[in-house]
């Protein structure tokens, strides 16, 4: 048996029961709303209501190839970010290849990662171009998970340290730094 409602001024919403033997139960809210369903369009759930683990809003910055650094601590990249709830988690994803040019093998590089210019995570990764021949290149991923507690802007900041002697300089190619806000 259906149950058909017609509307105020047209049209009609008709509930029919599967076919199938036993008992169907569909609780409705206690709250005024609006159902969405997998036929909806233009409609979206409010981010508030995702469960835990949903990717609320992402943002991502690539800079610009072929960044030499002769100094000791350089800005790799930076990427302001406003988390939508104080809850939030903040998966950082960040990527980088470079290349020694010149000097010798026991120069390397440190990346380092500041929340808002203080440092949340310090001399990160193993030691990049360590024992590298001149001209050789690597790729380094890192992944952090931050829980900034805040609804405010934050600016991210992925840093590299050198511990290059003789002005040795290391050649930075391509640069990623992806955050993806995370619900808790």
């Amino acid at each position: 048996m259906s149950i058909v409602l017609v509307g105020s001024t047209s049209g009609s919403i008709t509930l029919q029961e599967p076919a199938v033997a036993g008992t169907t139960v569909l609780t409705l809210p206690a709250v005024s709303g609006t159902v969405i369903t997998t036929g909806s369009s233009g409609q979206s759930i409010p981010k508030a209501a995702l469960p835990t683990g949903s990717v609320l809003q992402v943002v991502s910055q690539q800079a610009p190839a072929n960044y030499t650094s002769l100094s000791a601590t350089v800005t790799l990249l930076t990427q302001s970010f406003t988390p939508t709830s104080a809850t939030s988690k903040v998966l950082a994803l960040m990527s980088y290849t470079v290349e020694r040019n010149g000097g010798n093998s026991g120069n390397y590089i440190f990346v380092s990662f500041l929340r808002n210019g203080s440092t949340i995570v310090s001399n990160w990764g193993n030691a990049t171009g360590y024992q590298e021949s001149s001209g050789a290149r690597g790729i380094a991923t890192h992944t952090f998970l931050d829980s900034p507690s805040t609804t405010s802007a934050i600016s991210y900041t992925f840093v590299a340290d050198f511990t290059a002697s003789g002005n040795v300089p290391f050649q930075f190619y391509t640069m990623q730094l992806t955050l993806l806000e995370i619900a808790a």
